[in-house]
């Protein structure tokens, strides 16, 4: 599984970490082993770092997909922020794709080309 997730209770933040090849189903599956976790906790930050994904099978469908499973659960994900770090242009396309898609219904999505600039922006109040 090249998706992986830590949840940092303490700090109410989830540290995911993606790597080798990123596809649409596995974008999904993430997001609902994520929600079925017993730690998870509506609201929560987030940290998404794909910088060690070297290949992207992630299509536009597949972002417009994403986003439309975001949307279902607006009531819980417009309160929380996620910050996504991607250093690879085509990677960092699709999150902004992510961020343009999910902007009516969640507005506190950031894209950052570095891990510094991601974590500043989630410590920040909204």
């Amino acid at each position: 599984m090249p998706i992986d997730y830590r949840i940092d209770s303490t700090l109410g933040i989830v540290f995911t970490t993606a790597t080798g090849t990123l596809t649409n189903q596995e974008l999904i599956a993430h997001k609902r082993r994520l929600q079925e976790d017993p730690a998870f906790r509506a609201g929560m930050g987030q940290l998404s770092d794909v910088r060690g994904v070297d290949r992207l099978d992630v299509t536009t469908d597949g972002v417009v997909q994403f986003a439309q499973h975001d949307a279902t659960h607006a009531g819980t994900l417009e309160r929380s922020k996620l910050a996504i770090v991607a250093t690879e242009d085509v990677i960092f396309g699709m999150a902004r794709m992510y961020q343009t898609r999910t902007s009516s219904h969640r507005p506190n999505v950031g894209v950052f080309r570095s891990l510094d600039e991601a974590t500043a922006w989630l410590e920040r109040e909204s």
